[in-house]
């Protein structure tokens, strides 16, 4: 077996019975030289100095949150963000420590915008045809190309086919955009075991700058966000340096759905894979959704935007009750509310608007009444839809679909829709279970997203079949990871790192 040899090679090789160029991957592919250009020391060259930190900038989270995907979004206010010092990062309930310790200015630099305004608008898909072509190979695709005589089995869905995947993947320079909350470091230590050499960019006052001396990271990149519409230049300044370093990036990657778009934009701009940024704006706001379906005659339910006050009768005409509410580029059901009347909707619409247009980073209490960098400005109106609420996890290599499977949503707490658990195999019969993959696959090509793990939220509703809630076009949060994994024995995180890549 192809698999074994390699495996056995790369361990002669670390403890040095094949002694110096004695073979490693090369002699296990018939003596090709297969080592990768881009294995210069990151660590050489100082990081860019930064003020000492009193603490590192975390994510708050509580007993009750701890296992949703609310940590998927943005805070809200300060009181969502916590400074925590280093012998507390990792821990998942720090409340106790220290905040405000920096000023608001520091805390900005820290907070990524998710308004896409700041941000170059999408490529068109001749354009960045055009930049791929034009980008110079990565070292991953060069070892691809070299190995070309082992395509079938590096697509097959089998342990040899998976094998030769990590063996490629391993030595990749993968950028990560924003850690994330410090929950998510499994994720880290998770690429670190299958050999991938991590660099973080993040805020400056980030926790994942401790995972390089963790040695769970190669090198820690700060990246002030206090300036929105500067934020993108200066990244591709970052990656461009880091290229330059380590001999060649191969990807980059977030698992931090408000740096989504930004990760799309930055990859497009170098030529390297993932998704077009046009089909990720599309799939995060929920109008923009609702209309590719249309278009593409799928299944979608009636909605209205609601961009003022003024513009509530209408949309409760066009929609009627009961309906839900919803910001269109919001995450984990932050401010999604049930409405059943006029009233309702009123109420709840004031309520929404005041909880995301006042608060923000700069304005926590939301007192100055100017709201900020509030994240979400726009509220669209939908049908209620009914039935049993299910997650659909997808991974997508070039429009195809290789791997789908369902999860049930234990039911919500209405009007807000919290979550309150999940069942995976799905207990819903396997007709229904089908119908769900091949609608959430056609919807993932509706809206353009091609590559990578997607976590695809649906109802099956009792007179319309399945029906969409929103599409998430990264891994999904909370315990989706483990729970594909102990089921179905398949690591969403290893798959997202392969395909930011181009691996199959």
């Amino acid at each position: 077996m192809l698999s074994l040899q390699i495996k056995e090679a790369k361990a002669r090789e670390a403890d040095g019975s094949l002694g110096a160029g004695g073979g490693g991957l090369s002699a296990a592919f018939g003596n090709m030289k297969l080592q990768r250009r881009n294995t210069l020391d990151m660590s050489s060259k100082p990081p860019t100095p930064t003020a000492e930190p009193r603490g590192f900038v975390d994510y708050l989270q509580d007993n009750e949150r701890a296992n949703r995907d609310y940590v998927e979004g943005v805070p809200r206010s300060l009181e969502q963000a916590i400074f925590t010092p280093p012998s507390r990062v990792g821990s998942f309930f720090a409340a106790e420590s220290p905040m405000g310790s920096l000023p608001t200015g520091s805390l900005q630099s820290n907070f990524l915008s998710a308004d896409t305004k700041f941000l170059p608008e999408p490529m068109l898909p001749a354009e960045r045809e055009k930049k791929i072509r034009e980008a110079k190979q990565t070292p991953t695709f060069e070892l691809v190309r070299k190995v070309n005589k082992l395509q079938h089995q590096m697509h097959a869905a089998t342990d040899k086919g998976q094998n030769l995947r990590r063996q490629l993947l391993s030595g990749a320079v993968v950028v990560i955009i924003c850690a994330g909350y410090s929950g998510k470091r499994f994720i880290y230590e998770r690429a670190k075991e299958l050999g991938v050499r991590l660099v973080m960019i993040d805020g400056p006052d980030s926790w994942s700058q401790t995972l390089v001396e963790d040695g769970v990271i190669e090198k820690f990149m700060p990246l002030d966000m206090s300036d929105p519409g500067a934020v993108f230049h200066e990244a591709v300044k970052l990656l461009k340096e880091i290229d330059a370093e380590s001999g060649g990036i191969d990807g980059i990657c977030t698992f931090w759905e408000v740096a989504v778009p930004l990760v799309a934009r930055l990859a497009e701009s170098l030529g390297l894979p993932g998704n077009p940024s046009l089909a990720v704006d599309t799939a995060r706001d929920k109008y923009l959704t609702r209309k590719a379906l249309e278009e593409a005659d799928l299944p979608t339910p009636s909605s209205c935007m609601i961009y003022c006050k003024e513009d509530i009768p209408k949309a409760a005409n066009a929609v009627g009750f009961p309906a839900v509410i919803k910001p269109v580029n919001g995450a984990a059901s932050l401010g999604v509310v049930k409405v059943s009347s006029m009233e309702d909707l009123t109420q709840a619409y004031a309520k929404v608007m005041d909880i995301m247009s006042t608060c923000s980073v700069s304005d926590p209490h939301g007192t100055s009444g100017q709201g900020g960098n509030a994240f979400i400005t726009e509220v669209m109106m939908e049908q209620y839809l009914d039935g049993d609420e299910v997650d659909v996890d997808i991974i997508l290599s070039d429009g195809a679909v290789t791997y789908a499977k369902v999860t049930d949503n234990l039911p919500t707490l209405e009007p807000w829709f919290n979550e309150t658990g999940a069942c995976t195999p799905s207990l819903l019969p396997e007709s229904k279970q089908d119908e769900l993959v091949e609608t959430s696959s056609k919807m993932l090509r509706a809206v353009g997203l091609t590559t990578g793990v997607m976590h695809v939220e649906l109802k099956y509703t009792t007179t319309n079949g399945p029906q969409l809630i929103e599409i998430n076009g990264r891994m999904g949060g909370g315990p989706v990871r483990d729970m594909n994994l102990a089921v179905w024995g398949v690591d969403l995180v290893e798959e997202q790192l392969m395909a930011s890549v181009g691996l199959p």
